[in-house]
């Protein structure tokens, strides 16, 4: 699956690597690496940089799980839980309902083994 020369240039900016697609599951993990510069003024991971791992990942993952048609986000909630530190954030992604044009989807950041944030979000298909 690394057809990431194709992915949106955000994705390449959060710097995410390490994409796994379990098919038969439909689920989608990716991990991204927080920098320095994505910290706010307590040296931690700006909830904003957060929320747009999650946008990211949700949004690769409609289109793998989708038969790669194109969708667009067009809501999304966030959950922070903890601080999150500069460094890998692993993300994990699944769907909560596939309908024919919205697309029902939750995902996870995680840090250190323990959750620091969660995101639902819908998607209509284009």
């Amino acid at each position: 699956m690394d057809s990431s020369k194709k992915f949106p240039p955000i994705h390449h900016l959060l710097g995410g690597h390490n994409i796994q697609w379990n098919n038969d599951q439909q689920e989608l993990e990716i991990d991204y690496v927080a920098l320095e510069s994505f910290t706010n003024p307590r040296g931690t991971v700006e909830g904003g940089m957060i929320c747009a791992m999650l946008d990211d990942v949700m949004g690769l993952f409609s289109f793998f799980a989708n038969n790669q048609q194109p969708a667009t986000t067009i809501n999304l909630t966030m959950d922070f839980l903890r601080p999150c530190q500069v460094g890998t954030i692993q993300t994990k992604c699944r769907f909560v309902k596939q309908g024919k044009s919205i697309l029902n989807i939750e995902s996870e950041a995680w840090q250190n083994n323990k959750m620091v944030a969660r995101s639902t979000a819908n998607f209509m298909v284009l």
